[in-house]
């Protein structure tokens, strides 16, 4: 079949790839074996954002706030349109909540990445459910059905990674007197 042919050359030339957590990226064939090899289907665990030439770039993440220029405190910050804008102080969230893509702008015009709001599942790529999340090391991963759960608890690490990785900002986690790591069921 004429798509089948289309697919393995794909595969053998390399693949554009979509993360679950949506990014596009752009990897030769040989990073998962080439050929037939079926493993290109799968999303990388550190994706890259994939500039318009087709060449992966890493990301630039907000450092300055973008109303008083300090450096940011990640306690702060307000979200917009799935778009998270860390700042220096709480004296700076109204200006940024007045006018929100003024300042996205800024950011974005000087190749700043802004963190993005979790808005999909880590393990399925599916819209996240938050009743349903693992807590761990003070992060926040949500999930979308009670069939990730097992996945993150065995390598809560390893999903902190791949969201933090392709820009994602987890929400903290609360502190009070909870354990390390929890999960909190689906309400019924």
């Amino acid at each position: 079949m004429k798509g089948n042919k289309i697919m393995k050359s794909l595969i053998v030339s390399g693949a554009a790839l979509v993360s679950a957590v949506g990014l596009l990226a752009v990897y030769p064939a040989n990073v998962y074996g080439g050929g037939d090899d079926m493993e290109a289907s799968r999303a990388p665990d550190a994706p890259k954002a994939v500039a318009a030439a087709g060449q992966t770039k890493e990301l630039k993440f907000q450092t300055t706030c973008p109303v008083m220029g300090g450096a940011i405190n990640k306690a702060v910050y307000v979200d917009h349109d799935g778009k998270r804008i860390y700042l220096c102080c709480k004296g700076c969230v109204d200006a940024v909540k007045k006018e929100p893509a003024k300042y996205i702008k800024a950011l974005e015009d000087t190749g700043v990445t802004l963190a993005k709001v979790q808005t999909t599942c880590p393990v399925m790529g599916d819209a996240i459910n938050k009743d349903l999340y693992v807590d761990h090391d003070g992060k926040r991963i949500y999930l979308c059905c009670k069939g990730c759960v097992g996945a993150v608890q065995k390598e809560p690490a390893k999903y902190i990674k791949l969201l933090e990785d392709s820009g994602v900002a987890l929400d903290p986690a609360p502190q009070a007197d909870k354990k390390a790591d929890e999960v909190r069921p689906v309400k019924k």
